[in-house]
């Protein structure tokens, strides 16, 4: 009898995520752990394949779909940078295909979650961008049903998106004033922290926004600053690629409820009008699923027989 269920990994700068998923899309079995990517990638895959084994035991997957906080070629399966993880030019779609002896499909971490943003919901006009702030920020576009990559899969780099043109905050990425030096978690993290130096440390964006609504004027000032570069950016993308919806999550959304709203905010006193006319703006539906649903999805798909496009087609 065929395989019911795919596996679905997501390889997060801070989190690490399996789980098994049948066709319907719905989970049946899911883990979390840390990251720990300063162990280095051998250590990352080890402790994939020691959490997975159990669930691979009761469920048997027909394909692996891995959605990792990287650039990656989707042809390839190379993990090609990552600043998040400190990973470059690893081969990660075969490394998993031969630890799980199953067809392995590696995609970018938000382009996989606005692929299952998608999925979710059967009333979005497309085009479908969605917009993950966690660790970082990403996004991703959702085109004629399937993900849009650009020439070289590098499309929807929304975090990157530089908001300060001279002398802005030092990103990941190795420059300078991207919207993710400042709306990024770590960069929140990071910010709050320098503001309050000899007040507090925080450990995470939790704690920033709990000290902001305690009266830190520092820490609120870092999370208005991060809406609002956000929304900057938010504006720039809706001018260039006119999307019918707009997606809005990730673990800073969660952590600071009020970011997307602030930050659709500041996009709307930017953005063409034209453009915002017939927007469809809204929070994400799965949450820290949506990467292990939409990377188990694009592995269903693409292993299937036969046509791999169409409309909702899971």
């Amino acid at each position: 009898m065929p395989a019911r269920y795919t596996l679905g990994i997501d390889i997060g700068g801070t989190t690490t995520a399996l789980a098994v998923i049948d066709a319907q899309n719905h989970v049946a079995r899911e883990r979390r752990f840390p990251t720990k990517a300063e162990a280095g990638f051998e250590s990352v895959l080890l402790r994939i394949g020691e959490a997975a084994a159990p669930a691979l035991e009761r469920y048997p997957c027909a394909a692996v779909g891995v959605a990792v906080a990287a650039h990656v070629d989707p042809r390839t399966g190379i993990l090609v940078t990552s600043p998040n993880l400190g990973f470059e030019n690893v081969p990660l779609g075969a490394v998993v295909q031969e630890e799980f002896n199953l067809p392995a499909v590696v995609e970018n971490d938000v382009n996989a979650a606005a692929f299952a943003e998608y999925l979710a919901d059967p009333t979005a006009r497309e085009p479908l961008l969605a917009v993950f702030v966690g660790t970082g920020v990403g996004g991703g576009l959702v085109v004629d049903g399937d993900v849009f990559r650009g020439a070289d899969g590098f499309a929807a780099e929304i975090g990157h998106v530089p908001v300060v043109a001279e002398g802005g905050e030092p990103c990941g990425c190795g420059r300078r004033g991207c919207v993710e030096a400042y709306a990024g978690g770590r960069a929140i993290v990071r910010r709050a922290s320098a503001r309050c130096r000899g007040k507090a440390a925080f450990d995470d964006v939790g704690a920033v926004a709990r000290a902001a609504e305690a009266g830190e004027r520092g820490c609120a000032d870092v999370l208005e600053e991060a809406a609002a570069y956000l929304g900057v950016a938010l504006a720039a993308a809706v001018n260039l690629l006119n999307p019918g919806t707009l997606v809005i999550g990730g673990g800073v959304a969660r952590a600071w409820p009020a970011l997307g709203e602030r930050a659709l905010e500041r996009m709307r006193r930017s953005a063409l009008p034209a453009s915002l006319a017939r927007l469809a703006t809204r929070g994400a539906i799965l949450g820290e699923r949506a990467g292990l649903i939409g990377a188990a999805a694009l592995a269903r798909r693409r292993s299937a027989p036969g046509p791999s496009r169409g409309r909702r087609a899971p």
